[in-house]
Order: C-alpha cells, then sequence, then structure tokens
C-alpha cells in the first residue's frame, strides 16, 4: 500500500479514538535522533494533544512482546515508578496499574490502564490502543489519579524490518497543575520514552517471538 493510502487510513482510525476537532495545526515540539514530536491545541481543552513520528529497526512481534511485558515499563517508559499487571485477557488484551513518578514537591500519578493490539489483515498496519481504564486499583495516598488518558499506535511495517510509527495521545494529569506548566514539559516525556523504546525493541529477549494475531 503505498504512503498516500497509508496516511487516510491512519488518519480515519486516529478520527475513531474521540479527539476534538483541533483549534490549530501540528507544530513541531522536538525533532531529534529521528524522533519528531508535535502539539497541538484541542477546542475546549487546556491542554496540547501530542503526536510522534519515528521509525524502529525491528519487526511487529518484537513491538508486541515488549510492549506486553509491562513488568519492564519502569526500564521503557521514562519516569515510569511502578507497574503491575492486573490481568492478561488474551494476547491481544490486557490490564495494568502505572504510577509516573514527578519531581518534588509535585505528587507523583497513576492510572489503570487498559491496552490492545489488533492488525490489519490486509496491509498488516498495527494498531495498539491505549485508554484509562476503570479504577480496579483504588486511588493510592499522595497519588494522583490521572483524569484522562488516551493513546493511539499506528505501526506500519516498511522492508528490512523497519517499523515506520505514528503515535498520538492526550491526558489530563489530574490535580492542580498549571496548564502552561504541563504543556511547557509535554515533549519531553514521549521523545524519551520512544529513545528507550527504540533501542529496547531489539533486545535478544524479544526476538523470535510469534502471536497468533500477527502476521508479520
Amino acid at each position: 500500500m503505498n504512503r498516500t493510502v497509508w496516511l487516510i487510513v491512519t488518519l480515519m482510525e486516529l478520527s475513531q479514538i474521540g479527539y476534538a476537532q483541533p483549534a490549530d495545526d501540528w507544530h513541531l515540539e522536538k525533532d531529534k535522533d529521528g524522533i519528531r514530536v508535535y502539539s497541538r491545541h484541542l477546542t475546549g481543552s487546556r491542554l496540547k494533544e501530542l503526536r510522534v513520528q519515528c521509525t524502529f529497526q525491528g519487526t511487529l512481534s518484537a513491538l508486541v512482546a515488549m510492549l506486553s511485558d509491562v513488568e519492564n515499563y519502569p526500564k521503557l517508559m521514562y519516569k515510569t515508578k511502578t507497574v503491575r499487571l492486573l490481568r492478561r485477557v488474551s494476547e491481544t488484551d490486557l490490564y495494568y496499574y502505572i504510577e509516573t513518578e514527578l519531581p518534588w514537591p509535585v505528587d507523583n500519578r497513576d492510572m489503570n490502564v487498559h491496552l490492545t493490539f489488533s492488525q490489519d489483515p490486509l496491509t498488516h498496519t498495527l494498531q495498539i490502543r491505549i485508554i484509562k481504564a476503570p479504577d480496579e486499583v483504588p486511588p493510592q495516598p499522595h497519588v494522583v489519579r490521572v483524569t484522562e488518558w488516551s493513546a493511539i499506535w499506528q505501526v506500519h511495517p516498511e522492508p528490512n524490518q523497519l517499523l515506520l510509527i505514528e503515535y498520538q495521545c492526550r491526558v489530563d494529569p489530574g490535580g492542580s497543575l498549571p496548564a502552561w506548566l504541563i504543556n511547557l514539559t509535554a515533549a519531553s516525556g514521549p521523545f524519551e520514552s520512544f529513545k528507550l523504546l527504540r533501542k529496547t525493541i531489539l533486545d535478544t529477549h524479544y526476538q523470535g517471538r510469534r502471536f497468533s494475531f500477527l502476521a508479520e
């Protein structure tokens, strides 16, 4: 499938996760080491929506294996303090609890998360959806519960085991943090996380894995 068709499909998929119409276009926040982080304001929201574009050297199965290994997220995701797998419904569907560390005197943030994988059988494009789940783990003392979180990956396999990645998310960390401060530092987390993910996907632990729903 050519890039134009793939872009149209990607935009259609992204529109299905319920984002409001943007008040302006994407603004490039960071472009370094082959990772581009964009932001844009949303109508009716005080916070920015983020988008990451980059490429990974690796396979779809290695990516699924890595993102399914939630207990290893403190080594994969920027400022992740603790993660606990709540239940694995299937190889495409799991729930986990995560706490993100923030600098003193700001309280850490946490949430329950629902992660799913699916693949288009014709294009082999992998979609990864991540949304805030009901509070299976109740709010914790001295930790602020994230009030809104949703993200979607579109991963398009290219020749020579190259993965073309488009990631889009929106989050409201809750609490009394001013919007200007949240937006000022919003690009740092995704950039650092994707640097770690791009490196870790090559670990031998994630190679040679097979998933029944996934075609390379």
